[in-house]
C-alpha cells in the first residue's frame, strides 16, 4: 500500500512538471551600443582623443569624457592649433558606482601625459577602476600614464613604446616589440602616436585599441577551445596541442576585418609562470583548428597561454587556458614499488630464517 502510494505521488508530480515547465528568460546577447566608455583627459589633450572618439561613436559606443581639472573647460595639446572641449564629467565627481557603469577607462595621446602620470589621485582612479572590473586601455603617451597606475600591469604584456617601456617593465609589464596594440585580458595597450613632426594622431593604432575595447567589453575572444593530449604523461612525451582560432570577421565584421597571422603556445610552469617552451601552432586544413607538438624536456606541472597576431599587428593573449603534467612514468613507479617489496619480502624472510636456526 506505502509503494502505491508513493507511485501516485511521484507520478503526480511529474505530469505537474511536465504540465507546467518552467520559463527561463533568454539571454540577451551584448551589443555594441551596450559598450561604455570613459575617455580620461586633462588640459594638454592630443587630437587622437577626438580619433578614438569618432571611431568609438561610429560604431555606436557610448563615450563620455571625463577630465582631471577644477572646471569643464578643457585645452588640448599645444603641439597643434587649439581645440578645446568641454567634458562630460570630472574626475572629482565620480564614485565608484558611477565608475561601474562603465566598460573601459581609455587614456589617449597628448602632452597630458605629465599632468596625470604626476597625479596620485588620477593613478588611484586608473587603479582604483581596474579593481572595480574595467578594461584600462591606452595609446601612445597614454601607456606612460597607465606605467604609473600602482601596478596595474605587474604580469602582463603590453606594448614596446620608448616614452613608457622602462616604466612598464619597472611595474612587471613585459613589452611586446613590433604590435600596433597588444590585448592582455582588461589591460590593452598601442603605441606610436609620433608627435607633431612624427605623423602624430595620424599614426597611433586607434583603431586597433578601439576594436580590442569593444571585443574584450563584450566577452569575445579569437580564442576558442584549447586542449592537450595527453593531459599528463613522463619526460619525454610528445604532447599534441590544439586550439580553435576565429578572426572574428563573421561576428565584428564592421569592426573588426582582418586574418590571423600567428598563433603561438607558450608554456609556463605553473604557479611560477617561468617560460619553459614556445610552440607555434598552424591551421594545416584552414579550418580554423591550430596545431602543435611539444616534447616535455622538464618533470612538474605546467600552464599554457595562447598569442594571436592578426594582419593588424594587434596581439590578444590568453593566459592559462589549459593545463598539463609531466612526471615519472607510473607503471614504472609500480615496477619500483614492487621490485622494493619483493626485495624486502625477501630480506625479511632470511633474517627470519636466520634467526630460528640461531635459536635451535
Amino acid at each position: 500500500m506505502r509503494f502505491k502510494f508513493i507511485l501516485v505521488v511521484s507520478l503526480l508530480a511529474l505530469t505537474i512538471a511536465i504540465s507546467n515547465p518552467t520559463i527561463v528568460q533568454p539571454i540577451e546577447a551584448a551589443d555594441v551600443s551596450d559598450v561604455k566608455v570613459l575617455i580620461l583627459i586633462c588640459d594638454g589633450f592630443g587630437w587622437n582623443y577626438f580619433d578614438a572618439k569618432e571611431c568609438l561613436e561610429s560604431w555606436g559606443v557610448n563615450v563620455t569624457t571625463v577630465a582631471y581639472a577644477i572646471d569643464y573647460e578643457i585645452d588640448s595639446c599645444l603641439n597643434r592649433e587649439p581645440r578645446p572641449i568641454t567634458a562630460d564629467l570630472l574626475m572629482s565627481e565620480m564614485t565608484p558606482d558611477m565608475v561601474q557603469e562603465f566598460n573601459c577607462l581609455l587614456l589617449t595621446s597628448g602632452g597630458q601625459w605629465a599632468g596625470l602620470s604626476n597625479s596620485p589621485l588620477v593613478l588611484n582612479f586608473i587603479s582604483d577602476s581596474f579593481d572595480l572590473g574595467l578594461i584600462v586601455a591606452s595609446i601612445c603617451t597614454g601607456t606612460r600614464v597607465v606605467a604609473e597606475a600602482n601596478g596595474i600591469v605587474n604580469g602582463c604584456k603590453v606594448i614596446d613604446f620608448t616614452l613608457s617601456s622602462p616604466q612598464m617593465v619597472v611595474a612587471g609589464a613585459t613589452t611586446v616589440l613590433g604590435a600596433e596594440a597588444v590585448a592582455d585580458g582588461s589591460i590593452i595597450t598601442g603605441g606610436r602616436g609620433g608627435g607633431p613632426t612624427g605623423g602624430g594622431y595620424l599614426e597611433a593604432p586607434t583603431s586597433e585599441v578601439c576594436a580590442e575595447i569593444v571585443r574584450e567589453s563584450l566577452g569575445l575572444s579569437r580564442v576558442g577551445l584549447c586542449a592537450i593530449s595527453p593531459a599528463s604523461g613522463p619526460y619525454g612525451t610528445n604532447f599534441s596541442l590544439c586550439a580553435t582560432i576565429d578572426n572574428l570577421n563573421d561576428t565584428l565584421g564592421e569592426i573588426l576585418s582582418t586574418e590571423i597571422e600567428q598563433v603561438t603556445a607558450l608554456i609556463y610552469g605553473f604557479g611560477n609562470r617561468t617560460l619553459v617552451n614556445t610552440v607555434q601552432l598552424t591551421d594545416r586544413n584552414h579550418d580554423g583548428n591550430y596545431t602543435g607538438y611539444l616534447i616535455a624536456n622538464d618533470d612538474g606541472e605546467f600552464v599554457i597561454d595562447i598569442e594571436v597576431e592578426d594582419s593588424n599587428s594587434t596581439f590578444e593573449i590568453v593566459k592559462e587556458i589549459e593545463t598539463f603534467s609531466v612526471g615519472p612514468d607510473p607503471t614504472k613507479q609500480m615496477d619500483a614499488v614492487l621490485v622494493f617489496a619483493v626485495t624486502g619480502g625477501g630480506i625479511l624472510i632470511l633474517v627470519l630464517v636466520a634467526a630460528l636456526v640461531k635459536k635451535k
